[in-house]
């Protein structure tokens, strides 16, 4: 009797072992996920200076600091007419572009930027439904693209000398799992590194615009607990700019050197 008890209690036992597991596994637990072959890949162009285009499998398309007349431009602005996505972290110049135009002709197109600033935009002619708020932990899942904002200490001034907001910076997750991190500037902040560690880019843009070490050291937190991160591009810059050699020795210092890649201007990357 003790004996028929006891192999049964241990069969429900590992029965009911199973179905955890089987859930566990079935269930979409965390952000990143491995990308899955045949569901496309992501298209990365860089348009000048630290203006991205971003187009996932699916053919949705984001842009970063979109600066239609950056030194490496002109971009013409008819050629943004498929715009799902501005990416704005913060309100100066060339980190801002020209969110307001492209949305005028991608009337479908969403501006992720800070509360003021994106304020500031509306009454500066964004339609107001064509704004989302981003603030620092916001996330959004849209178009099967999920967003994630993440910390930026760069300042955030507006035109007028107001205060613009928290900065941002993104995780930018397409429906093939393939992660990029996107940050105008390379401002320390040492939550990026926890953020790295869930959020697992599998690539990082990040600016290189002052202090090579700085932008060396945001790379070094991003591959924190992340062995994904396989690509690391500076951003905020001209192409030959003479710190691309500087930002090489200082990641090649932190033993992350062979991470660095440096695309050519408007020319489309797989990935």
């Amino acid at each position: 009797m003790f004996r028929a008890s006891s192999t049964h209690l241990i069969a429900r036992a590992v029965l009911t072992l199973c179905l955890v597991v089987w859930e566990l596994l079935a269930s979409p637990v965390g952000f990143a996920q491995t990308p899955v072959e045949g569901q496309g890949k992501v298209k990365i162009e860089w348009l000048g200076h630290e203006f991205y285009r971003l187009t996932s499998p699916k053919g949705v398309v984001a842009v970063t600091s979109p600066w239609l007349a950056n030194l490496d431009g002109p971009v013409p602005l008819e050629s943004l007419t498929r715009t799902d996505f501005i990416l704005v972290p913060n309100a100066h110049n060339d980190d801002m572009g020209n969110p307001i135009e492209i949305a005028g002709v991608a009337s479908g197109a969403t501006v992720l930027a800070p509360g003021p600033l994106g304020q500031w935009l509306i009454e500066k002619g964004l339609k107001k439904e064509q704004y989302r708020r981003t603030g620092v932990g916001d996330q959004f899942a849209l178009k099967g693209v999920t967003f994630k904002i993440g910390p930026n200490a760069h300042d955030n001034t507006l035109p007028n000398g107001a205060d613009g907001g928290p900065a941002a910076s993104f995780f930018v997750t397409f429906e093939n799992g393939f992660t990029v991190f996107y940050t105008s500037h390379s401002t320390l902040s040492s939550d990026l590194a926890l953020y790295a560690s869930i959020y697992q880019p599998d690539m990082a843009i990040i600016g290189l615009a002052g202090d090579a070490r700085e932008f060396a050291q945001v790379a070094r937190l991003l591959t924190t607990n992340n062995p994904k991160l396989k690509t690391i591009i500076p951003s905020h810059l001209r192409p030959g700019a003479p710190i691309l050699a500087e930002g090489k020795r200082e990641l090649d210092r932190l033993g992350i050197g062979g991470l660095m890649f440096v695309p050519e201007l408007k020319r489309a990357y797989e990935y």
